[in-house]
């Protein structure tokens, strides 16, 4: 393994145990795992003091049932990561939940992480219009998989919205995409939906995408490492990496037996390790060729850190609903 992989695992790991010591009893080691993650790729420095004001700022702000109520410590990071101004931007994000419920984003649930998604996505300040179409392409998204589509796909779609491509050529891209990944052997699931949304992120060509994201598929079977459709997200995010994503996978096979060996790691699950292992390599990868011509598409490297974000969004959604099925059978 890379000596920079090793510095990052290490620093990871730091992070995380500081997380687990400072907030034993108020935040998940799940959670803490993707804070510890999430300063670790931006490369800052863990600050306990500047996570509590806004978490403070929060609770001050929301009421006992809120999912940012529920995850404080979690939104309180991200935002300090991403933002000089982190209590403003919470404001921003209360704001762009209303304007989603106006636009028809019904669930309660992904709404606040769908909110976060716009906030750190948002390529315009035209945020109406940006909602409008994101509505639109979920409106498409259930239509054409009516069985599939749900709260979670809420993200995607605001992601898919910052195309300057119209609607309907965005979903023929993804649904030719779902039609060849299927074809490859890939089982229609909710993953397959969710990994035809990031491959048609990229405008390479889809054959080309959908291959290399079959190989990279067998190659961690081959080795040993199932992955589920609920982790095909991460396959989508190497797939994107295009000339690099065999290299960054076998760092990642690498990495991800490195975490699994690692005492304060290992009981987090192997799922949860691979998209650990894959946000580090793919993150690193990204440091090293921002400044090159190594990524045919000039996008491609903001589109991959947009990704991230919204991959790392999809989690937030995932444990605020399990906060809040666990919040309403209390209540039954």
């Amino acid at each position: 393994m890379e000596q920079i992989l090793r510095e990052k695992v290490a620093n990871l790991s730091d992070i995380y145990k500081q997380l687990n010591k400072d907030y034993r009893w108020r935040s998940s080691s799940n959670i803490n795992n993707l804070i510890a993650l999430a300063y670790t790729i931006k490369d800052k420095k863990y600050l306990k003091d500047q996570i509590d004001a806004v978490n403070n700022y929060i609770k001050k702000r929301t009421g006992p049932f809120s999912c940012y109520r529920q995850r404080s410590i979690l939104f309180a990071a991200l935002l300090n990561l991403n933002f000089p101004d982190p209590e403003d931007k919470f404001e921003t994000l209360l704001e762009y939940e209303t304007r989603l419920k106006e636009h028809g984003f019904r669930s309660y649930t992904y709404r606040p992480v769908t909110a976060y998604t716009l906030l750190v996505t948002a390529k315009t300040l035209d945020i109406d219009s940006l909602i409008s179409k994101a509505y639109d392409i979920f409106c498409e998204m259930r239509r054409n998989h009516p069985r599939l589509t749900a709260g979670d796909d809420y993200p995607l779609s605001i992601l898919l919205a910052n195309s300057n491509q119209p609607t309907t050529t965005i979903m023929d891209a993804i649904e030719d995409l779902y039609a060849e990944l299927h074809d490859l052997g890939f089982a229609k699931s909710n993953g397959l939906q969710m990994l035809s949304h990031i491959l048609s992120l990229s405008s390479e060509k889809n054959s080309t995408k959908a291959e290399r994201c079959r190989q990279l598929y067998q190659f961690f079977k081959d080795n040993k490492i199932k992955v589920y459709s609920s982790n095909y997200g991460t396959l989508g995010l190497l797939t994107l990496l295009e000339n690099q994503s065999q290299k960054a996978a076998c760092d990642v096979l690498d990495l991800s037996k490195y975490l699994h060996d690692d005492r304060s790691f290992r009981w987090l699950g192997r799922e949860t390790l691979f998209l650990t292992a894959t946000s580090l390599v793919a993150a690193t990868k990204l440091e090293s060729i921002k400044d090159s011509s190594e990524i045919v598409h000039t996008n491609a490297y903001v589109t991959i850190e947009a990704l991230m974000a919204a991959q790392n969004a999809a989690i937030l959604g995932a444990t605020c609903a399990a906060t809040s099925s666990a919040a309403t059978s209390s209540g039954n």
